[in-house]
C-alpha cells in the first residue's frame, strides 16, 4: 500500500509503539480519539507486541513480574520493565510517591490497564476501519504483527510502519502488504521535537470520525 492509499477516514487511530512519539503527534494533530494501552509505553521490541496482542495482554504489567531499571529524569519517574513482554513504563512510578525497592503507586496503574484494555479490545472488535501507527519494525517483524492482527480485528485495518534512517525527508519503503504502508524518516538526535515539520506532513489526509 503506498502512502496516498491509506490516507483517509477511520473509527480510530491506536499507537502500537515503539514509545509515546506516536501518540504525542497523534494528540498534537488532535488525531487521538481514545486512549490506547500502548501509548505511554516504550515497546523497544515489536515481537513483544505482537506476543501480547495474541494473548489479548494477559498478565500484562502484573506485579510479580516488574523491575526498576532506571529513572526518567525527564518524566520524574521510575523505569518499570514487564519482563513477560519487555515493555517499559516511564510514566507511572512518580519519584516522590515510589521507592528503589517498593512501587506504592502499583494500584493506579492496575486499575488504568484495568480500564483500558477491555476497551481497547472491544474497538477492535466493534470498529469498522482501523489505523494502526508503529515505529521501528522490520519487515518479518511486521508480518507476525499482520497475523495477529487479524486474528485480533474484526473490520478493515491498516498499518503504518515508520522507521528512523539515515535519510533526509520521508522515504517510502515498497513492502509486499496489501494494507501496509512503510516509510522512513530522518534518524534525528531527538526524534519527539526534530521531526515536528515531517510529522505534520505525514499525518495531512488522515482524519478520525468522532
Amino acid at each position: 500500500m503506498d502512502f496516498n492509499g491509506i490516507k483517509g477516514t477511520y473509527d480510530v487511530i491506536f499507537s502500537l509503539g515503539k514509545n509515546c512519539l506516536v501518540a504525542d503527534q497523534l494528540s498534537r494533530h488532535m488525531l487521538r480519539k481514545i486512549g490506547g494501552v500502548l501509548d505511554w509505553v516504550e515497546s523497544p521490541a515489536l515481537p513483544g507486541v505482537s506476543h501480547l496482542l495474541r494473548n489479548q495482554f494477559m498478565n500484562f504489567m502484573e506485579f510479580p513480574n516488574l523491575a526498576i531499571t532506571g529513572i526518567n529524569e525527564h518524566a520524574g519517574c521510575y523505569i518499570v520493565r514487564d519482563a513477560a513482554y519487555h515493555i517499559f513504563s516511564h510514566h507511572d512510578f512518580p519519584l516522590p510517591e515510589n521507592t528503589p525497592t517498593q512501587l506504592l503507586s502499583y494500584p493506579e496503574l492496575r486499575e488504568k490497564i484495568t480500564r483500558r484494555v477491555p476497551r481497547f479490545l472491544d474497538t477492535l472488535r466493534s470498529s469498522n476501519r482501523i489505523l494502526f501507527i508503529r515505529t521501528e519494525g522490520t519487515i518479518h517483524e511486521t508480518a507476525e504483527l499482520l497475523e495477529v492482527l487479524n486474528m485480533q480485528v474484526a473490520g478493515e485495518f491498516n498499518l503504518l510502519v515508520i522507521n528512523h534512517a539515515p535519510v533526509s525527508g520521508i522515504v517510502e519503503t515498497p513492502w509486499p502488504f496489501p494494507n501496509v504502508c512503510a516509510l522512513q524518516i530522518p534518524l534525528v538526535p531527538d526524534e519527539f521535537h526534530d521531526n515536528d515539520y515531517l510529522w505534520k506532513t505525514l499525518l495531512e489526509g488522515f482524519h478520525v470520525r468522532y
